[in-house]
């Protein structure tokens, strides 16, 4: 770094492509947190709601394993939506010891108010980029994740959310 980058405060761009990943990626977590925070929810309470929406009956331990953490991590989370009015557990069809996660018609409209946030949000984010480029650097972008293993739509942030804590910090017990 030259005298006049550290006189003026900017540094060089890294080059690295793992650097930048990291770099947009923390940026737009961050970003999308933001947007999400006058609704009340978190970047981890979105996955969950689109997650049930999308397989309407699933039990919180399901849930859990699609999300890549443990069942007992999530049922704050859950209870916290619950008390909220945004999801409901019903027993399941096929289990009597579990229950069975669905969306309420408030969590629905709250789903497709986070769509909406996310559809902004994602083209906030690459404003700068054609149509064209949008579509190339996603498939690269897919090619990726699928190499590392990441389980497709599912943020690796999950397994960080900590014991009998939902995102909000609130604590609660519940079935699974």
């Amino acid at each position: 770094m030259s005298k006049s980058d550290m006189a003026t405060g900017e540094f060089p761009r890294n080059g690295s492509a793992a650097f930048l990943l990291a770099q947009l990626g923390a940026y737009a977590s961050g970003q999308f947190a933001k947007r999400l925070e006058p609704l009340g929810f978190t970047p981890a309470h979105a996955g969950i709601f689109r997650i049930i929406a999308a397989i309407p009956g699933l039990s919180q331990q399901e849930l859990a394993a699609k999300l890549g953490m443990y069942a007992s991590r999530l049922v704050a989370v859950i209870d916290d939506l619950e008390r909220r009015g945004f999801i409901e557990r019903q027993p399941s069809n096929t289990d009597r010891r579990l229950y069975a996660l669905h969306l309420t018609k408030a969590g629905r409209e709250q789903l497709a108010a986070i769509g909406a946030i996310a559809r902004e949000h994602g083209r906030d984010l690459l404003d700068g980029l054609s149509e064209e480029e949008r579509s190339t650097l996603t498939a690269l972008l897919e090619r990726v994740a699928t190499k590392q293993g990441l389980q497709e739509g599912v943020h690796p942030g999950y397994r960080n959310l900590s014991e009998g804590t939902s995102p909000k910090g609130s604590r609660g017990k519940g079935k699974t």
